[in-house]
């Protein structure tokens, strides 16, 4: 199972390095994002839509179903003659990738009623996102220099199918047998199909919008606006299913919904300092891509020491509220501090603020998931489970399209004060829109420039700080859970 959460978060770290070699081969620059984007969109609309139907067919049918799209997949990835081919592939490979993820937690909740105890095996699947992080651009580097970028593909091969036969082998946890055409009729087709398209119409324009499209195009204020639609449409409809994908009754616990809250502002800061501080490194500080991923290695190994550590205090201290509390606090403070960083930051400085996030960050997407689970209601526990992990993608789409508004917004306005014959080199040389074009301009407008980027990024840092305070405030108001209280 941990294998299989293994190589969801897998395929999304190690393609990084070999996008510019498979639009080089396809001769495809302009669709280089979809690669990513594709897997994304699939893996983030299928979450909640996987923890209703292990209800309805099977916690192991499930993980056995998306294992094999998965692999499928993969092979056609690795296969695939044209980039649309490749994008199709990507898609599919994220449905399959999103029930690795979403049933592997679920499943890991059957087998250990005990909360302290499934607190410390659900701490082993950040473990695998951890170590999928750090291996993953140094796999994909290497597959693109030493053999080919399908090799990217065709290492899950043989990983799926180790994952495939220990799950069909040794998973037992007992599920309630009926024919398949009950199980069928069970299915909420309705909220199925308004579940994948509500939140693509949120996510393709979050995708877009300010990259392929201005925020105020038609196009993107469209699928805002049949987003709202759908949305509400999507409630009405749920609330009136008796076995839907989205239950409303779930968000009428108090702590499910606070929890889902704070990892929705969690998931949109933990990717804003994911993605914009290996850019700060790269821009400001000078270093190569390499070695923007390699600082940034203190903040996972801090994540996981972070992670498994509560999982284990948990025991004694029974109590995920204050994990939560502490995690929201100390990434709430971490953030802050990345506010300091500008051209003169020192490395000791770098890795400190970072190693401190990622402290923070370690402490909040378990213990909410387990807040969900110990708090809804036995029936609404698989949903509650995907929920978080679902929430939590969104509010990382939502996260980057503020983040990237932010950084360009306040970099266009530092830039403007500037004489027209700086205005000129920067439009030649597309230093604007594109970081790595920094390194082509002149040695004094670049130094000018990279300070202007500096301040950019500070500024970023000064909108996520109040966004992940939100999320410590809310922690605040969670209610201690009966059973755990009665234990201590």
């Amino acid at each position: 199972m941990f294998l299989g959460a293994f190589l969801a978060s897998l395929d999304i770290s190690v393609i990084a390095a070999a996008l510019p070699r498979i639009a080089s081969d396809f001769g495809a620059q302009t669709q280089m994002s979809w690669i990513a984007t594709a897997y994304l969109l699939a893996y983030t609309a299928f979450q909640p839509i996987y923890g209703k139907f292990s209800d309805i067919f099977g916690r192991k049918q499930m993980y056995l179903v998306g294992s094999v799209i998965f692999l499928i997949a993969s092979v056609g990835c690795g296969a695939a003659p044209s980039m649309t081919a490749l994008i199709l592939f990507r898609a599919l490979q994220g449905l399959g990738g999103s029930a690795l993820f979403s049933v592997v937690i679920i499943m890991v909740s059957d087998m250990f009623p005990n909360v302290e105890e499934r607190a410390r095996y659900q701490s082993m699947v950040w473990l695998a996102f951890a170590v999928s992080s750090i291996t993953g651009p140094l796999l994909g580097g290497a597959f693109v220099e030493h053999v080919s970028w399908r090799w990217c593909f065709y290492i899950n091969l043989p990983l799926s199918i180790i994952s495939i036969v220990l799950v069909g082998w040794l998973f037992k946890v007992p599920f309630e047998k009926s024919n398949l055409s009950e199980k069928l009729r069970r299915v909420d087709y309705a909220g199925l199909v308004l579940v994948v398209a509500t939140v693509l119409c949120l996510l393709l324009p979050l995708t877009w919008g300010g990259v392929t499209y201005s925020w105020n195009s038609t196009l993107i204020i469209v699928l805002f606006c049949v987003f709202a639609m759908l949305a509400v449409v999507l409630i009405f409809v749920e609330s009136r299913v008796k076995e839907a994908i989205i239950p409303p009754a779930v968000f009428l616990n108090r702590n499910v919904s606070m929890s889902l809250v704070i990892l929705f502002v969690f998931g949109a800061t933990f990717m804003g300092c994911t993605f914009y501080l290996p850019l700060y490194f790269q821009v400001v500080k000078g270093t190569s891509t390499t070695d923007s991923g390699l600082r940034m290695i203190p903040n996972s190994i801090a994540m996981v020491i972070s992670t498994m550590g509560s999982s284990f205090l948990l025991k004694y201290i029974k109590d995920y509220r204050l994990s939560i509390r502490v995690g929201t606090g100390v990434a709430t403070f971490a953030t802050g501090l990345l506010i300091l960083f500008d051209v003169d930051t020192s490395l000791g400085m770098q890795l400190g603020f970072v190693l401190i996030l990622g402290l923070g960050q370690g402490l909040i997407f378990q213990n909410c998931t387990l807040t969900c689970q110990e708090c809804a209601a036995e029936e609404y526990m698989a949903v509650a489970t995907a929920l978080a992990g679902f929430i939590n993608s969104i509010g990382s789409a939502v996260g980057v399209a503020i983040c990237s508004a932010t950084i360009n917004n306040a970099l266009l306005i530092r830039l403007r004060k500037y004489p027209e014959e700086i205005q000129v080199v920067l439009r030649e040389t597309g230093a604007i829109n594109n970081m790595e074009a920094v390194v082509d301009l002149p040695d004094d407008i670049r130094q000018l420039v990279i300070h202007e980027y500096a301040s950019s990024f500070q500024f970023l840092f000064k909108i996520l700080t109040p966004m992940i305070g939100l999320g410590f405030l809310l922690s605040l108001f969670l209610r201690r859970r009966a059973s755990l209280a009665q234990k201590a």
